[in-house]
Protein backbone atom coordinates (compact mmCIF):
# COMPACT_ATOMS: atom_id res chain seq x y z
CA UNK A 1 0.00 0.00 0.00
CA UNK A 2 2.86 2.35 0.90
CA UNK A 3 4.61 1.56 -2.39
CA UNK A 4 1.39 2.20 -4.35
CA UNK A 5 0.93 5.58 -2.65
CA UNK A 6 4.55 6.48 -3.35
CA UNK A 7 4.00 5.58 -6.99
CA UNK A 8 1.02 7.92 -7.20
CA UNK A 9 3.02 10.78 -5.73
CA UNK A 10 6.01 10.09 -7.96
CA UNK A 11 3.81 10.26 -11.04
CA UNK A 12 2.36 13.63 -9.97
CA UNK A 13 5.25 15.57 -11.49
CA UNK A 14 4.51 13.98 -14.85
CA UNK A 15 0.89 15.16 -14.88
CA UNK A 16 0.35 18.41 -16.74
CA UNK A 17 -0.11 21.34 -14.43
CA UNK A 18 0.01 19.42 -11.14
CA UNK A 19 2.46 21.02 -8.70
CA UNK A 20 1.66 19.35 -5.40
CA UNK A 21 -0.43 16.64 -3.73
CA UNK A 22 -1.42 16.90 -0.04
CA UNK A 23 0.91 14.89 2.17
CA UNK A 24 -2.06 13.20 3.80
CA UNK A 25 -3.83 12.26 0.56
CA UNK A 26 -5.99 9.15 0.64
CA UNK A 27 -8.63 8.22 -1.97
CA UNK A 28 -11.09 7.38 0.79
CA UNK A 29 -12.37 10.97 0.75
CA UNK A 30 -12.52 13.85 -1.75
CA UNK A 31 -9.99 16.71 -1.65
CA UNK A 32 -10.11 20.40 -2.68
CA UNK A 33 -8.01 21.93 -5.48
CA UNK A 34 -6.39 25.35 -5.90
CA UNK A 35 -5.69 26.45 -9.49
CA UNK A 36 -3.17 29.25 -10.03
CA UNK A 37 -2.88 31.26 -13.23
CA UNK A 38 0.37 33.23 -12.77
CA UNK A 39 3.10 32.57 -10.23
CA UNK A 40 2.09 29.91 -7.70
CA UNK A 41 1.63 29.35 -4.00
CA UNK A 42 4.63 27.41 -2.65
CA UNK A 43 4.19 23.70 -3.51
CA UNK A 44 6.10 22.79 -0.34
CA UNK A 45 3.69 24.79 1.81
CA UNK A 46 0.65 23.57 -0.09
CA UNK A 47 1.63 19.94 0.49
CA UNK A 48 1.10 20.56 4.19
CA UNK A 49 -2.51 21.62 3.59
CA UNK A 50 -5.51 19.62 2.35
CA UNK A 51 -5.31 21.24 -1.11
CA UNK A 52 -4.00 19.99 -4.44
CA UNK A 53 -2.14 22.72 -6.35
CA UNK A 54 -2.45 23.04 -10.13
CA UNK A 55 -0.92 25.64 -12.47
CA UNK A 56 -2.97 26.57 -15.57
CA UNK A 57 -1.12 29.64 -16.82
CA UNK A 58 -2.01 31.41 -20.03
CA UNK A 59 -4.55 33.87 -21.31
CA UNK A 60 -8.09 33.57 -22.55
CA UNK A 61 -8.80 30.35 -24.43
CA UNK A 62 -5.45 28.84 -23.37
CA UNK A 63 -6.07 29.13 -19.62
CA UNK A 64 -9.70 28.12 -20.06
CA UNK A 65 -8.69 24.96 -21.95
CA UNK A 66 -5.96 24.11 -19.47
CA UNK A 67 -8.34 24.48 -16.53
CA UNK A 68 -10.80 22.04 -18.05
CA UNK A 69 -8.20 19.53 -19.26
CA UNK A 70 -6.03 19.58 -16.14
CA UNK A 71 -8.93 19.18 -13.73
CA UNK A 72 -10.46 16.33 -15.74
CA UNK A 73 -7.08 14.63 -15.94
CA UNK A 74 -6.55 15.13 -12.20
CA UNK A 75 -9.94 13.55 -11.48
CA UNK A 76 -8.86 10.36 -13.26
CA UNK A 77 -5.96 9.94 -10.82
CA UNK A 78 -7.14 11.45 -7.56
CA UNK A 79 -10.38 11.79 -5.65
CA UNK A 80 -10.90 15.55 -5.95
CA UNK A 81 -13.99 17.45 -4.81
CA UNK A 82 -15.71 19.15 -7.80
CA UNK A 83 -17.56 21.51 -5.46
CA UNK A 84 -14.30 22.71 -3.86
CA UNK A 85 -12.28 24.09 -6.79
CA UNK A 86 -10.62 27.46 -6.06
CA UNK A 87 -8.79 29.99 -8.21
CA UNK A 88 -5.90 32.36 -7.56
CA UNK A 89 -3.15 34.12 -9.47
CA UNK A 90 -0.77 37.04 -9.22
CA UNK A 91 -1.11 40.30 -11.20
CA UNK A 92 -2.20 39.29 -14.73
CA UNK A 93 -3.07 35.90 -13.25
CA UNK A 94 -5.42 37.62 -10.79
CA UNK A 95 -6.99 39.41 -13.76
CA UNK A 96 -7.36 36.01 -15.47
CA UNK A 97 -9.12 34.29 -12.58
CA UNK A 98 -11.58 37.18 -12.22
CA UNK A 99 -12.42 36.91 -15.93
CA UNK A 100 -12.82 33.12 -15.86
CA UNK A 101 -15.05 33.37 -12.78
CA UNK A 102 -17.62 35.65 -14.43
CA UNK A 103 -17.46 33.62 -17.66
CA UNK A 104 -17.92 30.29 -15.81
CA UNK A 105 -19.58 31.02 -12.45
CA UNK A 106 -20.05 27.32 -11.65
CA UNK A 107 -16.31 26.54 -11.82
CA UNK A 108 -15.00 28.00 -8.57
CA UNK A 109 -16.26 27.76 -5.01
CA UNK A 110 -14.23 30.95 -4.32
CA UNK A 111 -11.33 32.95 -5.78
CA UNK A 112 -8.43 34.97 -4.35
CA UNK A 113 -6.76 37.20 -6.98
CA UNK A 114 -3.45 38.65 -5.72
CA UNK A 115 -2.44 42.19 -6.81
CA UNK A 116 -4.77 41.85 -9.80
CA UNK A 117 -4.34 44.36 -12.62
CA UNK A 118 -7.90 44.31 -14.00
CA UNK A 119 -8.28 47.96 -14.93
CA UNK A 120 -9.41 48.12 -18.58
CA UNK A 121 -12.93 49.21 -19.43
CA UNK A 122 -15.44 47.67 -19.98
CA UNK A 123 -13.99 44.62 -18.22
CA UNK A 124 -13.84 46.45 -14.89
CA UNK A 125 -17.63 46.74 -14.77
CA UNK A 126 -18.05 43.01 -15.38
CA UNK A 127 -16.93 42.16 -11.87
CA UNK A 128 -20.51 43.07 -10.91
CA UNK A 129 -21.48 39.66 -12.33
CA UNK A 130 -19.38 37.75 -9.80
CA UNK A 131 -22.33 37.44 -7.46
CA UNK A 132 -22.04 33.65 -7.28
CA UNK A 133 -18.33 33.57 -6.45
CA UNK A 134 -16.93 34.73 -3.09
CA UNK A 135 -13.76 36.75 -3.78
CA UNK A 136 -10.82 37.75 -1.61
CA UNK A 137 -9.04 40.70 -3.26
CA UNK A 138 -5.48 40.65 -1.90
CA UNK A 139 -3.00 43.50 -2.42
CA UNK A 140 0.30 44.50 -0.92
CA UNK A 141 -0.11 47.70 1.11
CA UNK A 142 2.35 49.35 -1.34
CA UNK A 143 1.06 47.59 -4.46
CA UNK A 144 0.79 49.87 -7.49
CA UNK A 145 -2.67 48.34 -8.18
CA UNK A 146 -4.20 49.09 -4.78
CA UNK A 147 -6.66 51.55 -6.32
CA UNK A 148 -7.58 48.93 -8.92
CA UNK A 149 -8.48 46.48 -6.15
CA UNK A 150 -10.44 49.06 -4.17
CA UNK A 151 -12.51 50.08 -7.17
CA UNK A 152 -13.33 46.46 -8.01
CA UNK A 153 -14.29 45.85 -4.40
CA UNK A 154 -16.61 48.88 -4.36
CA UNK A 155 -18.31 47.77 -7.59
CA UNK A 156 -18.76 44.23 -6.32
CA UNK A 157 -20.17 45.28 -2.95
CA UNK A 158 -22.60 47.69 -4.64
CA UNK A 159 -23.80 44.79 -6.83
CA UNK A 160 -24.32 42.50 -3.83
CA UNK A 161 -21.28 40.28 -4.43
CA UNK A 162 -19.43 38.47 -1.62
CA UNK A 163 -16.17 40.41 -1.86
CA UNK A 164 -13.44 41.13 0.70
CA UNK A 165 -10.55 43.56 0.20
CA UNK A 166 -7.42 42.86 2.29
CA UNK A 167 -3.83 44.14 2.24
CA UNK A 168 -0.60 42.59 3.49
CA UNK A 169 2.88 44.11 4.05
CA UNK A 170 4.66 44.53 0.71
CA UNK A 171 4.41 45.91 -2.79
CA UNK A 172 3.45 44.35 -6.13
CA UNK A 173 4.61 40.91 -5.08
CA UNK A 174 2.91 37.60 -4.18
CA UNK A 175 5.65 36.69 -1.71
CA UNK A 176 3.55 37.11 1.44
CA UNK A 177 0.43 35.06 0.48
CA UNK A 178 2.20 32.65 -1.92
CA UNK A 179 5.60 31.96 -0.37
CA UNK A 180 5.31 32.82 3.33
CA UNK A 181 1.75 32.25 4.53
CA UNK A 182 -0.59 30.30 2.24
CA UNK A 183 -3.13 30.28 5.11
CA UNK A 184 -4.18 33.73 3.85
CA UNK A 185 -5.63 31.77 0.91
CA UNK A 186 -6.62 28.45 2.43
CA UNK A 187 -8.38 29.93 5.48
CA UNK A 188 -10.62 31.88 3.08
CA UNK A 189 -11.18 28.89 0.79
CA UNK A 190 -12.01 26.65 3.76
CA UNK A 191 -15.14 28.74 4.36
CA UNK A 192 -16.68 28.18 0.92
CA UNK A 193 -18.05 25.38 -1.21
CA UNK A 194 -20.02 25.58 -4.45
CA UNK A 195 -23.81 25.38 -4.52
CA UNK A 196 -24.46 23.76 -7.92
CA UNK A 197 -28.19 24.56 -7.85
CA UNK A 198 -28.74 28.18 -6.78
CA UNK A 199 -32.39 29.14 -7.18
CA UNK A 200 -31.42 32.52 -8.61
CA UNK A 201 -28.90 32.68 -11.46
CA UNK A 202 -27.51 35.90 -12.95
CA UNK A 203 -25.04 35.59 -15.81
CA UNK A 204 -23.20 37.78 -18.31
CA UNK A 205 -22.81 36.09 -21.72
CA UNK A 206 -19.85 37.40 -23.73
CA UNK A 207 -19.74 34.55 -26.26
CA UNK A 208 -21.51 31.26 -26.93
CA UNK A 209 -18.52 29.49 -25.29
CA UNK A 210 -19.54 31.08 -21.99
CA UNK A 211 -23.32 30.81 -22.32
CA UNK A 212 -23.92 28.43 -19.41
CA UNK A 213 -24.23 29.28 -15.73
CA UNK A 214 -25.12 26.44 -13.36
CA UNK A 215 -28.42 24.92 -14.59
CA UNK A 216 -29.21 27.61 -17.18
CA UNK A 217 -27.81 27.89 -20.72
CA UNK A 218 -28.47 30.59 -23.31
CA UNK A 219 -28.72 30.71 -27.08
CA UNK A 220 -27.84 34.10 -28.57
CA UNK A 221 -29.57 35.63 -31.57
CA UNK A 222 -26.31 35.42 -33.55
CA UNK A 223 -23.00 33.57 -33.29
CA UNK A 224 -20.44 36.30 -32.71
CA UNK A 225 -18.04 37.40 -30.00
CA UNK A 226 -17.72 40.63 -28.06
CA UNK A 227 -21.23 40.52 -26.66
CA UNK A 228 -22.43 41.49 -23.19
CA UNK A 229 -25.86 39.93 -22.85
CA UNK A 230 -27.38 39.12 -19.46
CA UNK A 231 -29.94 36.65 -18.20
CA UNK A 232 -31.55 36.44 -14.77
CA UNK A 233 -33.52 33.34 -13.84
CA UNK A 234 -35.23 32.84 -10.47
CA UNK A 235 -37.22 29.91 -9.06
CA UNK A 236 -40.15 31.06 -6.95
CA UNK A 237 -43.08 29.56 -5.09
CA UNK A 238 -45.44 27.18 -6.82
CA UNK A 239 -42.88 25.93 -9.36
CA UNK A 240 -42.81 29.34 -11.06
CA UNK A 241 -39.62 30.40 -12.84
CA UNK A 242 -39.23 34.08 -13.74
CA UNK A 243 -36.90 35.07 -16.56
CA UNK A 244 -35.26 38.39 -17.46
CA UNK A 245 -33.05 38.69 -20.54
CA UNK A 246 -31.40 41.38 -22.64
CA UNK A 247 -32.15 41.91 -26.32
CA UNK A 248 -29.80 39.38 -27.95
CA UNK A 249 -30.75 36.26 -26.02
CA UNK A 250 -33.04 34.09 -28.14
CA UNK A 251 -33.71 31.10 -25.87
CA UNK A 252 -32.83 29.51 -22.54
CA UNK A 253 -32.24 25.86 -21.72
CA UNK A 254 -33.30 25.05 -18.15
CA UNK A 255 -31.85 21.87 -16.64
CA UNK A 256 -34.28 21.14 -13.82
CA UNK A 257 -33.99 18.80 -10.83
CA UNK A 258 -35.79 18.22 -7.53
CA UNK A 259 -33.20 20.51 -5.94
CA UNK A 260 -34.83 23.39 -7.84
CA UNK A 261 -38.50 22.53 -8.34
CA UNK A 262 -41.00 19.80 -7.52
CA UNK A 263 -40.46 17.58 -10.57
CA UNK A 264 -43.80 15.88 -9.92
CA UNK A 265 -45.78 19.07 -10.50
CA UNK A 266 -46.27 21.44 -13.47
CA UNK A 267 -43.76 24.25 -14.06
CA UNK A 268 -44.55 27.75 -15.25
CA UNK A 269 -41.90 29.93 -16.94
CA UNK A 270 -42.70 33.64 -17.23
CA UNK A 271 -40.99 36.53 -19.06
CA UNK A 272 -42.35 40.09 -18.87
CA UNK A 273 -45.72 38.77 -17.70
CA UNK A 274 -45.90 36.40 -20.69
CA UNK A 275 -46.03 32.65 -20.08
CA UNK A 276 -43.28 31.01 -22.13
CA UNK A 277 -44.07 27.52 -20.89
CA UNK A 278 -46.61 25.85 -18.63
CA UNK A 279 -46.62 22.09 -18.32
CA UNK A 280 -44.82 19.08 -16.88
CA UNK A 281 -41.44 19.63 -15.25
CA UNK A 282 -38.69 18.32 -17.51
CA UNK A 283 -35.03 17.57 -16.87
CA UNK A 284 -34.22 19.57 -20.02
CA UNK A 285 -36.64 22.37 -20.86
CA UNK A 286 -36.04 24.94 -23.63
CA UNK A 287 -38.00 28.19 -23.65
CA UNK A 288 -37.91 30.40 -26.75
CA UNK A 289 -37.94 34.15 -26.23
CA UNK A 290 -37.33 35.59 -29.68
CA UNK A 291 -36.09 34.62 -33.14
CA UNK A 292 -32.40 34.15 -33.75
CA UNK A 293 -30.07 32.81 -36.41
CA UNK A 294 -29.44 29.10 -35.71
CA UNK A 295 -25.84 28.07 -34.99
CA UNK A 296 -24.07 24.93 -33.83
CA UNK A 297 -23.62 24.53 -30.11
CA UNK A 298 -22.29 21.27 -28.75
CA UNK A 299 -23.25 19.72 -25.40
CA UNK A 300 -21.97 21.67 -22.41
CA UNK A 301 -22.32 20.09 -19.03
CA UNK A 302 -21.08 22.06 -16.03
CA UNK A 303 -17.48 21.21 -15.15
CA UNK A 304 -18.38 19.88 -11.69
CA UNK A 305 -20.75 17.38 -13.32
CA UNK A 306 -18.07 16.19 -15.77
CA UNK A 307 -15.61 15.72 -12.92
CA UNK A 308 -18.19 13.72 -10.96
CA UNK A 309 -18.68 11.38 -13.93
CA UNK A 310 -14.91 10.85 -14.20
CA UNK A 311 -14.65 10.15 -10.47
CA UNK A 312 -17.44 7.57 -10.67
CA UNK A 313 -15.51 5.65 -13.36
CA UNK A 314 -12.04 6.06 -11.81
CA UNK A 315 -10.16 3.05 -10.47
CA UNK A 316 -9.69 4.61 -7.04
CA UNK A 317 -13.47 4.85 -6.65
CA UNK A 318 -14.11 1.14 -7.17
CA UNK A 319 -14.98 -0.90 -4.06
CA UNK A 320 -12.07 -2.88 -2.65
CA UNK A 321 -12.55 -6.55 -1.70
CA UNK A 322 -12.91 -7.08 2.04
CA UNK A 323 -11.62 -10.67 1.97
CA UNK A 324 -8.99 -12.47 -0.03
CA UNK A 325 -10.23 -14.97 -2.63
CA UNK A 326 -10.00 -18.58 -1.52
CA UNK A 327 -7.15 -20.62 -2.96
CA UNK A 328 -7.95 -23.61 -5.13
Amino acid sequence: MVMAAAGLLASAAAQAGLLSVPNGYTPEKSWPVVISYQDNPSPELMKKTSYFLVHAGGRGTESRRKTIDYLKDLAKRYNIDPLRIYGTGFSRGGHEVLTLAWQHPHWYAAIAPVCNDLRQEPKVLRVRYLGHTPALLLHGDHDSFRKTGKRLHELMIAAGCQATYTTYPGGHSPKRPFKENVKLLTDFFDRHSLDPYPKRVVHLVEHKRYSRAFWVDATLTADKGGQAEVFKVAVGKGNRIDVEVTDKIAALDLHLTDKLVDMGKPVKVVWKGKTLYEGPAKAALTVKIREGKPYHRGPRKPLWEEINAIRAAAKYARPKPTTRPARN
